[in-house]
C-alpha cells in the first residue's frame, strides 16, 4: 500500500457547539450508531467498542470485526482511537487522531487517520479499491454523524 494511502484527513464543520460534538464522538454507544454496515455492537468498558461490520464492497465480502478503542481523550478538544480490524485471513491496524475546536458557526472538526498495517488479503486490494472504499466509508460516517446531531448535510456534499 502506497504512503498516499496510508494516511488520510480533512476537516468538517458542525453547527453543535464543540463539547456537543466531542460528546457525540467519543461516546462508544454513540459511536456504535455511526459505524457503517454495522451488524453488530458491543460496548466491553468506558474505553472500547466492539462491532462487526459487514463491508457492501465488492471486493470485500463476508464481515469484519472491529476493535475501536479510545486511546487519549481530552475533553472537549482532542482524541485518538486504535481501530483493530480483523476478518478470514485478513487484518488491519488504524490510527486516528481528531481536535475540535469553535467555528464561528459552531465547530470545526480536524482528523486525521493513519493505516498502521495491513496484512492478508487486505494487502491485495488495489490501491484505487481502498481509497475509494475509504472516501466512501468517512462520507456516511459524517452523515451519520450529522444525523445524530438534528443536522443536515453541508450545501457543498
Amino acid at each position: 500500500m502506497s504512503q498516499a494511502l496510508t494516511e488520510f484527513g480533512g476537516v468538517e464543520r458542525f453547527q453543535a457547539a464543540p463539547a456537543r460534538l466531542f460528546e457525540v464522538l467519543t461516546d462508544l454507544d454513540t459511536l456504535s450508531r455511526s459505524v457503517p454496515d454495522l451488524v453488530s455492537a458491543e460496548v466491553v468498558d468506558d474505553r472500547t467498542l466492539n462491532c462487526v461490520v459487514k463491508p457492501g464492497f465488492s471486493f470485500l465480502r463476508g464481515t469484519l470485526k472491529l476493535t475501536i478503542s479510545l486511546a487519549r481523550v481530552e475533553p472537549p478538544e482532542a482524541a485518538e482511537m486504535q481501530i483493530a480490524v480483523r476478518g478470514i485471513g485478513a487484518a488491519m491496524q488504524i490510527s486516528s487522531e481528531m481536535s475540535v475546536s469553535p467555528d464561528e458557526a459552531g465547530s470545526k472538526l480536524e482528523w486525521r487517520g493513519r493505516i498502521d498495517s495491513v496484512s492478508g488479503l487486505l494487502g491485495a486490494i488495489p490501491n484505487g479499491l481502498v481509497k475509494a472504499a475509504a472516501d466512501q466509508t468517512i462520507r456516511h460516517g459524517w452523515e451519520r454523524v450529522r444525523e445524530k446531531l438534528g443536522e443536515a448535510k453541508p450545501a457543498d456534499q
